[in-house]
């Protein structure tokens, strides 16, 4: 019956396309990085069999003079069926050892075959839509398209952050004066948004010496990102954060998110004698906040950095707390991304902890000497890190799995949306090692104990010091 209804379907198709489209289908039962059920690895096969039917005929325009016939699609049909049954077994079986690794459930044998169904609807919907914009010809065609999609999308874009940032919670405000949002803070309780909110009230761990101080300015706070990390200072004057032995700057992600299991495993090694101040720079997830404002996140560090390195200069040496710097996902790309460099990043701060970095690591290394301690934690199986628009025609160095042209590109782009949620130590969380890093990070001796000369912001000492300031 496959094969007949291939035959009926002929003149509508192309065959080239279709073989193209047939393999790459296939391909797409092969593992990725994370585990999948049959929902997911329906979408990914429909797109990978969309994907493929476009690349076959690119060489239309070649091979129209000949016409397939009756026999070479009846081949094409006898081949599709018994392949995409072993396809979808193997399939099965690679999805089933991926969730015992990340040690979730395997799917199930019962629901897997549902991924064929939603394949071949996702592949007909997409090359529908294809064929309606290929007839839907003319500039008249793109200027409307313009208007209802493109036009409205900043202002769409901005109305989804004010409504993801003002989201009412039931949280409320801290009653500690080593809390943004408490008593006598400069940062009013309803300016700090959802995010801003859950990270200082979380309850620290029993057994602290001290309190761990949080401060958090929020993107409604003040209307720059200059504005608010000199409020961020003032605030950690507030609560005597440049007393404790340490203090640590957090570059949040694009929602403003601060990952709380690596913070609560900094106050867990230092007993609560901490401080963490962050600046938030925007309220979309970080996907949406890098492609409506790539320099954003940057620059926010950026002057959070430098404001906070000018006050922490100010004090005598023998009297600085060990300055940290700490960005995850989004942040981590933002908190390294100002320097350029290891050398360069190792000059303002005492040493840095990067999680999750998308693209990879993008700082050249270190060339000359340094005590101060750098660690990326970089997950095998976590999408954030392998994603990026170049796996579709090339592999990144040192992929842990075979990759497929255009086939991984929509494999690891699936894999983002269940980046978090995989147990701890798999994907985009990183919390379990969260302790032992900041261990190493903090090991040896620190500026505090070995202080250089003082640095102005965007100037490069003649000492060989590394400046801080954004290139």
């Amino acid at each position: 019956m496959g094969a007949i209804r291939l035959v009926r379907l002929a003149p509508r198709l192309d065959l080239t396309g279709c073989v193209v489209a047939a393999v790459l289908w296939w391909l797409s039962f092969t593992p990725s990085l994370l585990p999948r059920g049959w929902l997911m690895q329906g979408l990914v096969g429909g797109v990978c069999a969309a994907s493929g039917y476009a690349l076959g005929c690119l060489p239309r325009p070649v091979t129209r003079r000949w016409r397939a016939g009756r026999r070479a699609w009846l081949a094409l049909g006898v081949l599709v069926v018994p392949g995409t049954v072993l396809a979808a077994y193997l399939g099965w079986l690679w999805q089933r050892d991926l969730s015992v690794m990340a040690g979730v459930a395997a799917p199930s044998a019962v629901t897997w075959p549902g991924a064929l169904p939603v394949a071949v609807a996702v592949f007909a919907c997409l090359l529908g839509a294809a064929r309606l914009l290929r007839r839907a010809r003319g500039r008249a065609v793109v200027a409307v398209i313009a208007l209802l999609t493109v036009v409205p999308l900043s202002s769409a874009l901005g109305a989804l952050s004010a409504t993801l940032d003002e989201r009412v919670t039931d949280v409320p405000a801290p009653v500690e004066a080593t809390r943004s949002g408490g008593p006598a803070s400069l940062v009013p309780w309803a300016s700090l948004g959802r995010q801003g909110r859950a990270f200082v009230t979380g309850a620290p761990p029993a057994g602290h010496t001290r309190a761990p101080i949080r401060v958090y300015v929020g993107l409604r706070t003040a209307s720059t990102s200059e504005q608010r990390a000199r409020l961020a200072v003032a605030e950690l004057r507030r609560t005597g954060a440049f007393s404790r032995k340490v203090l640590c700057l957090v570059v949040p992600t694009g929602s403003g998110w601060i990952d709380e299991p690596t913070v609560a495993a900094l106050e867990n090694v230092f007993a609560g004698d901490t401080a963490v101040a962050a600046v938030q720079y925007a309220a979309l997830p970080s996907w949406l906040s890098l492609a409506a404002e790539p320099d954003r996140a940057e620059q926010a560090a950026s002057d959070l950095i430098d404001e906070v390195h000018r006050a922490w200069s100010a004090l005598p040496a023998a009297d600085r707390p060990t300055l940290l710097l700490y960005g995850h996902s989004l942040g981590a790309r933002a908190a390294q991304a100002p320097f350029g460099s290891a050398d360069r990043l190792l000059g303002p701060v005492d040493g840095a902890l990067i999680s999750g970095l998308p693209g990879g690591d993008r700082l050249r290394p270190v060339t000359s000497p340094a005590y101060p301690r750098l660690l990326f934690l970089q997950h095998a199986d976590d999408p954030v890190v392998w994603w990026s628009p170049r796996t579709l025609l090339r592999p990144p160095d040192r992929f842990p799995r075979r990759w497929w042209p255009v086939v991984t590109f929509w494999q690891v782009s699936a894999d983002l949306l269940r980046a978090q949620d995989v147990p701890a130590g798999h994907g985009h969380r990183y919390g379990a090692e969260a302790e032992a890093a900041w261990r190493l990070v903090t090991a040896g001796p620190h500026r505090r104990a070995t202080a250089g000369p003082e640095v102005t912001p965007g100037q490069t000492p003649a000492t060989g010091t590394a400046s801080f300031a954004a290139e």
